[in-house]
């Protein structure tokens, strides 16, 4: 879908269209669950937020201002879901450990299963980096679009996201070496 497509769906759903937001949801699925999957940890987790961004959004849609920043607009909400989350995971220490969650992906034929070895270098990051990197390389987000939805600067966005892709590719040359 191009971007003129995209627009023109977004003011469709604006107009209470709910077929056109579907199928920005449709469009938009496959990279809020990654950044949701990557950030959190969880399968389960990871649903439940985009559940909720998709309400929030379908609701507060006419508040929109710029058709042309839906995905931005959405991905700040799912960003917004996904620090919440993360917050309940740190008061209530119910966060699945790192051994767990590799049992349970590989129990549950986990689409993303192959991927455990990055899965397992993605968890040596703290939050502010998992933020970052899931932004940026899952979301597709550049450092400005970035730092403006987490609210930092360009270059603080630029250095942490350096820092933390070297981190994981140390964990990564170490763990084949």
């Amino acid at each position: 879908m191009n971007q003129e497509e995209i627009i023109a769906h977004v003011l469709l759903a604006k107009n209470g269209n709910s077929d056109s937001f579907c199928k920005l949801y449709e469009l938009y699925y496959k990279d809020m669950y990654h950044f949701a999957y990557y950030t959190l940890g969880n399968q389960q987790d990871a649903e439940d937020v985009i559940s909720e961004t998709v309400l929030d959004a379908f609701k507060g849609i006419r508040n929109l201002k710029k058709p042309e920043k839906f995905k931005s607009w959405i991905f700040q909400i799912l960003s917004t879901k996904c620090k919440r989350q993360i917050a309940v995971y740190i008061s209530n220490r119910e966060h699945l450990k790192e051994n767990n969650e590799t049992e349970q992906l590989i129990q549950d034929d986990h689409p993303y299963a192959e991927h455990l070895d990055v899965r397992k270098a993605f968890s040596k990051l703290n939050d502010n980096e998992k933020m970052i990197v899931s932004l940026m390389v899952f979301a597709g987000y550049n450092s400005r679009e970035t730092a403006k939805i987490l609210n930092s600067q360009e270059g603080t966005i630029r250095s942490t996201k350096s820092r933390a892709l070297t981190k994981m590719s140390q964990y990564l040359k170490e763990e084949f070496a």
